[in-house]
C-alpha cells in the first residue's frame, strides 16, 4: 500500500495570508501531497512578539483562509497543549495520529530551516519527517549552503528539498498596514479581511 503524503503547514498564522496559501498550494503539487494540515502555533519558545493574537481568533482566521479547499484542513494540536508549541512534540502526536501509512512532510520557510539547530531535538525531527522548504527572491542561501555542510545536516541532506515561492508577503507588514490604516485587500483572503475588520483586529 502506498503511503499517504501529507503536508504540515505550522505558523502563528497572526494573521493568515495568501503568501501561506500559496506555499500550501504549490508544495502540495510539487510534492503530489495528499493533504495539508495547517497547525497555528499555541506558544511559540522563538516568538517575541509580546502581543501574540488569542489563539482562537487565529484559529478562526486560518478555518476562513482554507474554507472550500478540500485537501487543507486545520489542527487544534499546539493550541490545546499547554507550555510551549514544541515542533518535536507536535510531530510525535501526528507521527501517532496519522500512523505507519503516512509520510510527514514538514513545510517551511528558509529562514526556518536555516535556523533549525537551534530548535529543541532537531535530530528527531529528522528522523520523523522530511522538509519542504520555500526560498523567496532574496532568501538567505548563503546561510542555508554553510548549515547543509553542517554534519548531522549533511547525513540529512536528501530530506531537505527546495522551491522558489515567487509571493512575498509576511503577517508583520500586514499587521503595520492595519495600525497605519492602509489596505491589505490582495495581501490576505476576502474572509480574513473581512473577520479582521469585524472583530476590529491589530489596531
Amino acid at each position: 500500500m502506498k503511503k499517504k503524503r501529507i503536508g504540515i503547514l505550522g505558523g502563528t498564522f497572526n494573521p493568515p495570508h495568501k503568501g501561506h496559501l500559496a506555499i500550501a498550494k504549490k508544495a502540495k503539487k510539487l510534492f503530489k501531497l495528499h493533504k495539508i494540515v495547517f497547525v497555528p502555533s499555541g506558544l511559540p519558545p522563538h516568538k517575541t512578539e509580546k502581543k501574540l493574537l488569542d489563539k482562537e481568533k487565529r484559529l478562526k482566521m486560518v478555518k476562513t483562509a482554507i474554507k472550500g479547499i478540500p485537501a487543507f484542513s486545520v489542527s487544534r494540536i499546539e493550541l490545546d497543549r499547554s507550555g510551549y508549541s514544541y515542533a518535536v512534540d507536535t510531530f510525535i502526536e501526528l507521527k501517532k495520529k496519522f500512523g505507519k501509512q503516512a509520510k510527514l512532510f514538514y513545510i517551511m520557510g528558509l529562514d526556518s530551516i536555516n535556523d533549525i539547530l537551534n530548535w529543541r531535538k532537531p535530530l528527531e525531527l529528522f528522523r520523523m519527517c522530511e522538509f519542504i522548504v520555500a526560498t523567496r527572491p532574496g532568501s538567505k542561501m548563503r546561510t542555508f549552503k554553510r548549515l547543509a555542510k553542517f554534519p548531522p545536516v549533511e547525513r540529512n541532506i536528501d530530506k531537505i528539498h527546495l522551491f522558489e515561492l515567487k509571493k512575498d508577503i509576511s503577517s508583520t507588514d500586514i499587521r503595520k498596514r492595519l495600525k497605519a490604516g492602509k489596505p491589505i485587500k490582495n495581501m490576505v483572503p476576502a474572509g480574513v479581511s473581512k473577520y479582521i475588520k469585524k472583530e476590529k483586529l491589530y489596531k
